[in-house]
């Protein structure tokens, strides 16, 4: 028999029995179903991933391995201060072949006094394009003068863009005790979550000025070139630049690395144990779809096509109708994590300790790849379990159950 008539023959009968097709809407539910987890799970590593991210960016230094100023007491804190005098450190640091981007950054504890209210904050002096600050109102603040605050301080405080306030920084000398500052721009926070809520933000050199160390930093962040190991990279620059500390991102972030190691775990474990069910049902659907065409089977045997013939036209069928579910599943579950992705899935209330507030899931080509494969497995399995032990008998035998 034939490629060509094997594949006319599954046609004919699908056509000829339209309940089959039904019968596998089933395959559609259950890729859905495996691609929406997918799409959970890819959700979930980003906001980790960048949760990461802003740890890393310093937003919580106090994580970091050996960095002993941890921005929660500037009272008895002791800040290690990097030494780059003409900017020598930062221009050797991009000169780094393993090296793509380098970030200065210098941040010190403060008060800040508004409107007859004083609060708390940490004083960030970093480029606020570069550290992906969004900004909601105004400019990026420039010199000693002027700060970019966040919209809940903006909102606590009463203030906006163009007001003046008083900032004083732990540390500064005595002339720089109290330093009035306008308000330059306001930033959203909001993707940062607890990270960002009692930061200001100045350029670099406006924060050395008002502590009077032009040459001061406390850290400067490295990005290395795409392939370049990491953990190789900080021995290497640690070789290079004696007295000078440097941490990998799973260094500085361990904990949120080990928190996505652990979720993605429990995801991908939550995954393999949809995939098995699904397999189940459809293996399942597949054995219900050929006991209902018995008939059919007992009648082709009894007409003279071999187990093997027969087995090609089944496995042709329910490879046709399975494929065509399968492709049904998939379009809708792409749809679906279009709109739940720019539309976002909230997923708490308040202000998050880890990220944003808001799940935007989102498909791979290989999430799609494997989700086919594993369906057309079961398929392929269902369809040869089933029809072993049927085409072992004879036509009378498998008819007798009709």
């Amino acid at each position: 028999m034939t490629a060509r008539y094997i594949l006319f023959m599954a046609f004919a009968m699908i056509r000829a029995d339209r309940r089959t097709v039904r019968t596998f809407s089933s395959v559609a539910v259950a890729t859905l179903g495996l691609l929406l987890s997918f799409a959970a799970i890819n959700g979930m590593g980003t906001m980790m991933t960048q949760s990461a991210k802003d740890i890393i960016s310093g937003d919580v230094s106090g994580f970091a391995p050996g960095y002993r100023y941890s921005m929660l007491n500037p009272a008895t804190d002791v800040v290690s201060y990097l030494d780059d005098a003409g900017g020598q450190l930062v221009s050797d640091l991009r000169r780094s072949t393993g090296v793509t981007a380098v970030r200065p950054r210098i941040t010190a504890g403060a008060q800040l006094s508004a409107r007859g209210t004083d609060t708390g904050v940490v004083v960030v002096g970093s480029d606020t394009a570069a550290e992906g600050y969004v900004l909601l109102a105004g400019s990026a603040p420039r010199g000693a003068g002027e700060v970019c605050i966040n919209q809940r301080q903006r909102d606590d405080l009463g203030l906006a863009v163009g007001d003046t306030l008083t900032l004083s920084v732990a540390g500064a000398p005595e002339s720089n005790a109290s330093t009035p500052v306008r308000v330059s721009c306001v930033y959203d926070n909001s993707r940062f979550g607890l990270f960002r809520s009692s930061f200001i933000v100045m350029d670099v050199a406006g924060v050395q000025q008002i502590l009077q160390r032009p040459h001061a930093l406390t850290q400067v962040l490295l990005t290395v070139a795409p392939g370049v190991d990491a953990a190789a990279e900080t021995t290497a620059l640690a070789t290079r630049f004696p007295g000078v500390a440097f941490f990998t991102a799973r260094d500085t972030a361990g904990l949120i690395f080990g928190i996505r190691a652990a979720q993605r775990t429990t995801m991908w474990a939550l995954v393999g144990v949809m995939a098995l069910i699904c397999a189940v049902l459809v293996a399942n659907v597949v054995a219900f779809a050929l006991r209902r065409q018995r008939g059919e089977i007992a009648t082709m045997r009894a007409m003279g096509f071999g187990a093997n013939a027969v087995r090609a036209v089944y496995a042709a069928q329910t490879l046709i109708v399975g494929a065509s579910m399968i492709a049904v599943g998939t379009i809708v579950s792409i749809v679906s994590v279009v709109i739940c992705g720019v539309i976002g899935i909230p997923i708490g209330s308040g202000v998050q300790l880890f990220g944003e507030r808001t799940l935007r899931p989102w498909l791979g080509i290989g999430d799609v790849a494997v989700t086919a494969a594993v369906m057309l497995i079961a398929l392929l399995l269902g369809n040869v379990l089933s029809t072993r032990r049927m085409l072992r008998l004879s036509p009378v035998a498998i008819a007798r159950d009709v």
